[in-house]
């Protein structure tokens, strides 16, 4: 990148840069124009030295401008070039953005396992900052995957609270909030047009218009109309829909061939519907103008669909000749566009014509041949609907392989951690055995020790495994408690572990020594500090019959009090905290892995705060997932 400015004014650069760079954050979702001759302008002056942010701007309007000119390689490489820069500056929330911006150019790739490693990234780099505008990008990205996977009741749910949140944003949106905004609503009037739900559907696009209008925003404004008319017409609303596609027709690009002959083309329809024939010819005739040097199976597809409406509109005035030319043009059309089923229409018309004036022969041979295609459309769906499937399953297998990865990370974490007790419960542990030694309490001092033994060889045991019988964990928890009970409370500490019917402990299967780290925070901060209490723990297996919920009990301080006494101790504090992070995502990716639609896998509640304070104490649940 060449420097364009006297070298002796080097701050003259940066400061036109940076004013180019605020314009074009301004101008990229509205002026198409502006914006490439910015990009343009800052490719002149830009310099390795100056400022990561806007350098990163830079590329990130590059990327964005060539994927709406279909150039997705280069806004791919412009992508790449980004990630590199922000990796360095170690900008996550940034990186996370970043990644949804590239499942979008994945998703007009049509490369479902790419969408899913791009949003899979985000996750990872947003963490716990998510912020409720990413989370608003993500659902939509995920949203449009489904969409695009067949996933229709997948996908609703997720556009609709990506809809909710963006909305949320009121007057802090900026001009991307609307434009994934309106991304957004175009899914969902999609997705309720193929679930027949019609006036759901106008009305998603109708929120649409209002929002590119007032924003002005550019990219896929013609196509918003488009949709917006085509939802009209399927109601009938036709006068409606005559002024979304003649809005279609002002607005669109220079290039969009496919949205101008659409758009024409329906405006066609509609002259024939309403007997103004000589306008239909008209406007069918501009429609086919559209597509001078036809190249994609697409482009033929839609002159074939052009060319029988012309037909359809010979046919309808007795001009059956002229409607054969056009027939015949159709079908050859429909065979570079590789539609089988508009290919059987067509030969099915152009038979009956043939029987028309006499010709059976001709008239069966294409009949004929309209059955033929109509097979051969079957089982094109049917391959369509098998490779779809499969589709699918490698995706699901994709998120699948994902999800396992994080979690055989988070597994490896917590192994280490549960190799590394509480240092405090092992010191006191061990100085009360000596306690009882020194007192000359040998034998007693030899039982302790032989537990005490045994509890640290089920941990490490333990500590290499992914999952128990709820019968062995229930095992070491009396085990550990017991411990705690006579060595750490001189047995002033009670506790007992309940079972609901129907749990079955030696066969159900739980992640291993999950429940640890709960126990002993119950214990440490909650009833340590009274030196007495009691702690109870039950099982019962949920409706869904696929989760354990596991409550655990006590009378102590409360979890108010003892979080403000766990700030006297930070050494434990971060080694609880690092412990409960790790146990949480676990959790969450087991619940997601086993599809259980558990969103919080952990509650905890202060029970001073019920019953006006007369109880004391923290209720701890947790919902295990029941694992084979």
């Amino acid at each position: 990148m060449a420097l364009d400015f006297p070298t002796d004014k080097p701050a003259d650069a940066l400061r036109q840069a940076m004013q180019w760079s605020t314009r074009l954050e301004q101008v990229v979702y509205t002026d198409f124009e502006a914006s490439s001759q910015l990009l343009t302008d800052l490719e002149r002056v830009l310099q390795p030295h100056f400022p990561v942010g806007l350098q990163v701007s830079y590329l990130r309007g590059c990327a964005f401008m060539e994927n709406q000119r279909h150039q997705y390689e280069a806004s791919l490489k412009h992508a790449e070039a980004a990630f590199a820069l922000l990796e360095k500056s170690g900008d996550a929330l940034q990186l996370a953005e970043l990644w949804v911006d590239v499942a979008g150019v994945h998703l007009n790739c049509r490369d479902w396992p790419k969408v899913v490693e791009c949003l899979d990234q985000a996750r990872r780099y947003a963490g716990k900052q998510l912020t409720p505008r990413l989370k608003a990008y993500l659902l939509c990205r995920e949203g449009f995957l489904n969409l695009h996977t067949g996933h229709l009741n997948e996908a609703l749910p997720l556009l609709l609270e990506a809809e909710s949140i963006l909305h949320g944003l009121g007057e802090n949106a900026r001009l991307k909030d609307d434009f994934m905004l309106t991304l957004t609503l175009s899914g969902i009037g999609d997705i309720y047009l193929r679930l027949d739900e019609e006036q759901k559907s106008l009305e998603a696009y109708r929120k649409v218009i209002p929002i590119v209008e007032a924003r002005r925003l550019r990219p896929r404004l013609a196509w918003h109309y488009l949709n917006a008319g085509r939802a009209a017409r399927s109601l009938d609303e036709n006068t409606e829909a005559r002024a979304y596609f003649d809005l279609a027709l002002r607005h669109a690009e220079s290039g969009d061939a496919e949205v101008r002959a659409h758009a024409l083309a329906n405006l066609g329809i509609l002259a024939f519907e309403q007997e103004h024939p000589e306008r239909a010819r008209e406007l069918f005739d501009e429609a086919l103008a559209q597509y001078p040097d036809p190249e994609k199976p697409a482009d033929f597809a839609n002159l074939a669909r052009i060319e029988k409406w012309h037909a359809d509109l010979l046919l309808e005035r007795a001009s059956y000749d002229r409607a054969e030319q056009h027939l015949q043009k159709a079908f050859k059309l429909g065979e570079q566009g590789q539609d089988l089923q508009l290919q059987a229409q067509i030969a099915q018309l152009l038979a009956w014509l043939a029987a028309l004036r006499g010709d059976y022969k001709s008239a069966y041979t294409l009949q004929y041949r309209g059955t033929e295609l109509t097979d051969q459309h079957v089982q094109q769906a049917r391959n369509r609907e098998r490779q779809e499937l499969e589709a699918r399953y490698e995706l699901e297998r994709s998120r699948q392989d994902a999800q396992m990865a994080r979690l055989r990370v988070t597994n490896l974490q917590a192994s280490a951690l549960r190799a590394q007790m509480n240092p405090h419960f092992l010191f006191n542990a061990l100085n009360a055995i000596q306690g009882l030694i020194s007192s000359g309490k040998n034998d007693e001092a030899s039982s302790y020790l032989a537990k005490f033994a045994k509890l640290m060889r089920q941990t490490l045991d333990y500590s290499g495994q992914e999952l128990v019988s709820l019968e062995k964990e229930i095992d070491f928890l009396d085990r550990y408690l017991d411990l705690n009970a006579r060595l750490r409370f001189d047995n002033h500490l009670k506790y007992a572990i309940s079972l609901a019917p129907g749990v079955e402990p030696d066969e159900c299967f739980i992640p291993t020594m999950i429940l640890q780290p709960f126990v002993e925070n119950a214990i440490e901060h909650g009833l340590r500090p009274l030196q007495t209490g009691s702690l109870l723990i039950h099982f019962a297996i949920q409706e869904n019959g696929k989760t354990l919920l596991v409550s655990i009990t006590d009378d102590g301080v409360g979890y108010n009090l003892g979080r403000e006494k766990q700030r006297q101790s930070p050494g434990f504090q971060s080694h609880r905290s690092k412990g409960m992070e790790i146990t949480r995502e676990r959790l969450e990716l087991l619940h997601s892995l086993g599809k259980n639609n558990i969103t919080t896998p952990v509650r905890i509640t202060d029970r001073s705060e019920k019953n006006n304070g007369a109880e004391r104490g923290t209720l701890v649940e947790v919902v295990l997932p029941l694992l084979t």
